[in-house]
């Protein structure tokens, strides 16, 4: 019975380490606590060992002493950068001088760097467009607007891909092949932009608008 009392001790000790790890996030409180810890489990396994024995926790210093190795040797891992934003990927990705940076656009370039790609060396305007300059097609224009509506809740109203791509065909092997969309509207980051603020697509407002600083 003492067996099973010491290994569900020590099931309860890596525990509590796991949850001080976890929640522990504070690169200054992870260094005391490490520290703490550290001497902790030491003095614990000189100046207590009775009281150890009798509580049958004999694995407390040592759980301890690692505890605090693991907080010394990570405290900064809760602040290291992880964005997969589009301006840190592509540190040469050259933005208009009047481009919108609020939260709304940097989401709506991830989405778009992620999903069709950006170009580092061109530069970037309201007016790029998404089907003409940056080669999206239609199957990746479906992706993209579903992608919109489930991230900022935006309702696609009118919106008719038609409109900016053309339609999948078949070549001489009867294979399905992307049309483009050449002599289609434009569909430009900056109808996509206002379209995101208002969440509404409103097709005749968005290419009448033009851009104006928000």
């Amino acid at each position: 019975m003492n067996e099973y009392i010491q290994w569900i001790n020590l099931l309860l000790l890596l525990v509590l380490a796991g949850i001080v790890d976890r929640t522990i996030k504070r690169p200054l409180l992870r260094r005391w606590l490490g520290f703490y810890f550290l001497v902790a489990g030491p003095a614990l396994l000189l100046y207590a060992t009775s009281w150890i024995r009798e509580a049958q926790l004999e694995s407390l210093p040592i759980i301890a002493f690692v505890t605090g190795i693991g907080l010394l040797s990570t405290q900064n891992i809760y602040c290291r950068a992880k964005t997969h934003h589009p301006l840190f990927i592509a540190p040469t990705l050259n933005l208009a001088p009047d481009f919108p940076d609020d939260p709304l656009m940097l989401h709506l370039l991830q989405i778009l760097h992620e999903g069709i790609g950006l170009p580092k060396h061109k530069t970037i305007t309201l007016d790029t467009s998404v089907n003409h300059d940056l080669g999206c097609n239609s199957a990746e224009g479906k992706q993209l607007m579903a992608l919109l509506k489930l991230e900022f809740g935006m309702r696609l109203g009118d919106y008719n891909d038609k409109r900016y791509f053309k339609r999948r065909g078949f070549d001489a092997y009867l294979r399905y092949v992307e049309k483009g969309s050449e002599g289609k509207r434009p569909l430009t980051i900056g109808m996509l932009y206002h379209a995101v603020k208002a969440k509404s697509w409103d097709t005749q407002a968005l290419e009448t608008k033009g851009y104006q600083k928000p």
